[in-house]
């Protein structure tokens, strides 16, 4: 795949993920704080999850639902880079803020959202069978590593700039998001070339969010 090819997709996926959304905008007003509303992100990532796969499956390419079994020890690093990139960000804040910041309260109680349980799953595993399992393997055949995964890095922290908050004043609009998912992207990217299988990174992407909603 070329570069123009990936971010034509890439564009495509995010208009995938919006127009999964708008079925939001269904639902009248006055209602806006029933339960249906507060489990939107675990219903929109769930279905997007299934609707990927099905399209995965229907363009008959196996390797892109192919999840081949790793060397064992990538599992352990792929926890430690999880686990250990939230403590990294601590520095990457330190380079994007400006200023020396190092807070941590460690809780369990953010996991009882049902938002954040899809953020720990479904999302983990749509992103990676999307970014790396098919956008880097496709880039891997028309590029050298380092530039697939660059590509592919780049186009993964793309989708988290929040262009939306352009639109509503009550959100604020910053590319901090965008930064540190590129550094993610850079580790699960390698984590794919190097084991040569979708897990590491999924396994190091799932570890990687879990840590960051309970630190």
């Amino acid at each position: 795949m070329k570069t123009h090819k990936a971010f034509f997709h890439t564009f495509l996926f995010i208009l995938f993920l919006e127009l999964i959304g708008m079925w939001i905008l269904l639902i009248p007003d006055e209602i806006e704080n029933i339960g249906l509303i507060k489990a939107s992100h675990f219903i929109n990532s769930f279905i997007t999850l299934i609707l990927l796969v099905l399209i995965f499956k229907s363009l008959k390419q196996p390797d892109l639902l192919k999840f081949k079994k790793p060397e064992p020890g990538y599992y352990f690093i792929a926890i430690i880079l999880g686990v250990g990139f939230v403590f990294f960000q601590s520095i990457l804040n330190i380079i994007y803020y400006q200023e020396i910041s190092f807070n941590y309260d460690f809780t369990l109680d953010h996991l009882n959202s049902l938002s954040v349980i899809a953020s720990i799953i479904f999302v983990p595993i749509t992103e990676e069978l999307f970014f790396r399992n098919y956008l880097l393997r496709r880039l891997l055949e028309k590029n050298k590593p380092i530039k697939a995964i660059i590509i592919s890095s780049l186009l993964f922290a793309f989708i988290h700039i929040p262009f939306v908050s352009l639109f509503f004043e009550f959100m604020d609009f910053s590319f901090h998001h965008a930064y540190i998912a590129l550094f993610g992207g850079l580790i699960a990217g390698i984590s794919f070339y190097k084991s040569k299988s979708i897990v590491p990174s999924i396994i190091f992407h799932v570890f990687w969010n879990l840590t960051s909603y309970i630190s």
